[in-house]
């Protein structure tokens, strides 16, 4: 297994790991020189394409719609693809554990019109 860098991009410090997905794992993180909480991911380096690529390039397409997460940064760190976005908020699971492990109908119904609308 390869070290988790500590920095990346050499102004973003890596913080508590927030989750982690299929080919990612996604971390709280510091800009150190401006003071501001992020998003990063990273992916290790494969011989294949890199996942996190494509979803960079989505974004990137996405980019100004409302609740999708600005670009900041992608590049690699040493064995690492790292894709550096902005932090919107709580994750899903942070608000599912912070309303005792259930939502209601309503939040289900409002995240359902929230994701949907992202789409259109």
């Amino acid at each position: 297994m390869n070290k988790v860098p500590v920095q990346v991009d050499g102004r973003f410090r890596l913080g508590e790991v927030l989750g982690s997905g299929s080919y990612a794992v996604v971390y709280s993180a510091r800009n150190i020189i401006n003071d501001d909480h992020v998003a990063l991911k990273l992916e290790t380096v494969v011989e294949h394409s890199s996942s996190l690529e494509c979803e960079y390039w989505i974004l990137k397409q996405l980019e100004g719609r409302v609740g999708i997460p600005h670009t900041l940064w992608f590049g690699r760190e040493s064995a690492y693809h790292a894709l550096v976005l902005e932090l919107l908020g709580p994750s899903l699971h942070q608000l599912f554990l912070a309303n005792n492990r259930r939502f209601s109908l309503l939040n289900v119904v409002n995240l359902g019109v929230q994701l949907v609308s992202r789409l259109v």
